[in-house]
């Protein structure tokens, strides 16, 4: 293959993943932003319903907003619920056109780190049993930083949700978790604040 054709698919590689990063994913070059999860984790306490505040662009959650994450005791395991609504507005309201739930289930490989989860979906284990699913940071009764990140050749992808108790309400320390994760190597720029108001089937 030329030098001319090789530097022509890397360009359109470069060009890809910008598209994608700024539509579908966060992909960025080189290694996983060092993000570590808090050293310890009440199980307990972390159960329950969660609200997305704002995240990174993913694929899985294109389109959507009243998105909840909910954690449950399931055995061993925990239960994971995620569940998002797909909404247009029209002529100043805002019309439902599908509501979608996933089921899945998140244990803890290894019980030294509480605080770093597999999580799997539809029975699919996404990452042979290593952690997939990092809790950076929680209060449990506030909110949640949640960090995830895949390297694939010499690219990473990175997932990133900042939870909350109660549905759009902004963490009052919010710009202290931004830096903290900007600190790891986590570009912050990249979260989209999620709309929870008017939700279907919600009070609040």
């Amino acid at each position: 293959m030329s030098s001319t054709v090789q530097f022509t698919l890397f360009g359109l590689t470069v060009v890809l993943c910008a598209t994608l990063s700024n539509a579908l994913f966060v992909i960025k070059f080189g290694k996983c932003p060092s993000v570590t999860a808090q050293a310890t984790l009440d199980t307990a306490q972390y159960l329950g319903v969660w609200y997305e505040y704002q995240r990174f662009p993913a694929i899985f959650e294109a389109g959507l907003d009243c998105t909840t994450a909910t954690y449950g005791e399931d055995g061993d395991k925990i239960s994971v619920t995620n569940a998002g609504t797909t909404r247009i507005d029209l002529f100043g309201s805002k019309i439902v056109l599908n509501q979608n739930s996933v089921e899945g289930s998140a244990t803890v490989p290894d019980a030294a780190k509480p605080a770093e989860l597999s999580v799997s979906f539809g029975g699919v284990d996404m990452g042979s049993n290593s952690p997939n699913y990092f809790i950076q940071d929680t209060d449990y009764t506030n909110y949640a930083v949640v960090f995830s990140c895949a390297e694939l050749a010499f690219i990473n992808i990175q997932f990133a949700w900042v939870l909350t108790r109660d549905p759009g309400v902004r963490p009052s320390n919010l710009d202290t978790l931004e830096t903290n994760l900007a600190a790891a190597g986590v570009d912050v720029s990249k979260f989209q604040v999620i709309d929870q108001s008017g939700c279907p089937g919600r009070d609040r």
